[in-house]
C-alpha cells in the first residue's frame, strides 16, 4: 500500500442498499468528538469499565471523555470516533486510523496463520472477497480463519475478533487465467455481533455504479511491486475511479500491448496516480466509496501492472455486477 495524501469525501444520492438493524455500539472517545452521532453522559470518571469495552450494555468513561452511543440502531457503512486509548498513526505514512475500517476482514490460514489476503465483511455471516486468493490453500486442503477488528494485531484497545470459515463459495464461472469473475464468499461458522464494538461493522452493498469521485483502500500489502509482502499495520490510499474506457486505452499502454479489451462485467479501475495503489498483498482489500455518510464496497483488488506508476490504474472486481450473486449466495443454505 503506497503513502497517500488524505481522501477527499464526497455525497451521491443513489438506490443503494441498506442492511441490518442491531443494537447500538457504545464507547469512550475524546469529549466532543461525538458529534453528529449521538452520545452524553457518564463520563465524571467513574472508572469501571475499560475504555471502549460493552459491560452489560454500559460503558463507564474515565473523566475527559465521553460515551459515545449512535442515536439510530445499526447501520453499514458506518465509521465511529476515534476510540480513546488507541494508538495513532504516524503522519504521512499512510496508516489507517484505528478503528477506521471496520469491515475490513483478514483472511488467514487455519493451520499455520499464513496471511492470504482480505475482503469485506458485508453481514453477520460474509465476508465478501476475491477467489484468486484462496485457490492455494483450497487445493491444499488448509482450512481459514477471518479476524476483524485487527489494526496491527498487537496494540488494539479492543481485541480483534477470529471466527472459523465454515465454507466457502467461488463464482461458479471464475476464470484463473485471465481473473474474470473473480469473487468469493467466505460463510463464518458463528454471527458477529454488529453493534457491539466501534471496530467491527459491515460495509454497505451497492446496486448502482458510481463515477467521478475518489475512494478509499486499506490492506497490509507491501508498499511497492516486489517488496515485503505484507505489513504489519493498517495503512490506507485514496484512489480516483477511473472510467472504463481511459482504463482500457491506459492499460493498453503498458505490457499488455494495444489488443488489450478489458472486461467490463468483471473489472472497474481506480488509481492511476504516481506513487499510489494497492500493491502485492492486498488481493481482496475492498475500494468503499463515501455516499451520504455511508461506506460502499465498489471493488475488490484485483490485479494491477506494477504498482503506483502513473497513468497505469489498478483493476478492481467490479462489485455491482455480481450483485444478483453475492444476495443468491448469502441466502442460500
Amino acid at each position: 500500500m503506497r503513502v497517500p495524501s488524505y481522501f477527499i469525501n464526497f455525497i451521491a444520492l443513489l438506490n443503494l442498499v441498506n442492511s441490518q438493524s442491531a443494537p447500538n455500539v457504545c464507547f469512550c472517545a475524546t469529549s466532543g468528538s461525538c458529534n453528529g452521532i449521538g452520545g452524553g453522559g457518564n463520563g465524571g470518571g467513574t472508572g469501571t469499565g475499560t475504555d471502549g469495552t460493552v459491560v452489560n450494555s454500559q460503558v463507564f468513561c474515565q473523566s475527559g471523555l465521553e460515551r459515545c452511543c449512535p442515536s439510530t440502531g445499526y447501520q453499514c457503512g458506518r465509521r465511529y470516533p476515534p476510540v480513546a486509548g488507541a494508538r495513532q498513526p504516524i503522519p504521512g505514512s499512510g496508516q489507517a486510523n484505528y478503528g477506521a475500517y471496520p469491515w475490513l476482514a483478514v483472511i488467514m490460514g487455519q493451520t499455520d496463520l499464513s496471511f492470504q489476503g482480505t475482503g469485506a465483511l458485508i453481514d453477520h455471516m460474509h465476508v465478501l472477497t476475491v477467489a484468486h486468493k484462496l485457490n492455494q490453500s483450497l487445493a491444499s486442503g488448509q482450512p481459514f480463519i477471518v479476524q476483524l477488528g485487527r489494526w496491527d494485531g498487537l496494540s488494539e484497545v479492543i481485541p480483534y475478533q477470529t471466527f472459523t470459515v465454515m465454507r466457502i463459495f467461488s463464482h461458479p464461472s471464475f476464470n484463473p487465467s485471465n481473473l474474470q469473475n473473480d469473487v468469493a464468499i467466505l460463510r463464518l461458522s458463528q454471527s458477529v455481533n454488529l453493534g457491539a464494538t466501534p471496530t467491527v461493522g459491515t460495509a454497505c452493498l451497492p446496486t448502482n455504479m458510481i463515477s467521478g469521485v475518489r475512494c478509499m483502500v486499506a490492506g497490509y500489502g507491501s508498499a511497492n511491486f516486489g517488496g515485503q509482502i505484507t505489513s504489519n499495520l493498517l495503512k490506507e490510499v485514496d484512489l480516483p475511479l477511473v472510467d472504463q474506457f481511459t482504463c482500457q486505452n491506459l492499460l493498453r499502454s503498458t505490457r499488455l500491448g494495444q489488443n488489450f479489451i478489458l472486461d467490463q462485467s468483471s473489472f472497474l479501475c481506480a488509481g492511476g496516480e504516481l506513487g499510489k495503489d494497492a500493491c502485492t498483498g492486498d488481493g481482496g482489500a475492498p475500494l468503499v466509496c463515501q455516499v451520504a455518510n455511508q461506506w460502499f464496497v465498489f471493488g475488490l483488488v484485483a490485479w494491477g501492472i506494477g504498482c503506483g506508476s502513473s497513468n497505469v490504474p489498478g483493476v478492481y472486481v467490479n462489485v455491482v455486477n455480481y450483485m444478483s450473486w453475492i444476495q443468491q449466495t448469502t441466502n442460500s443454505p
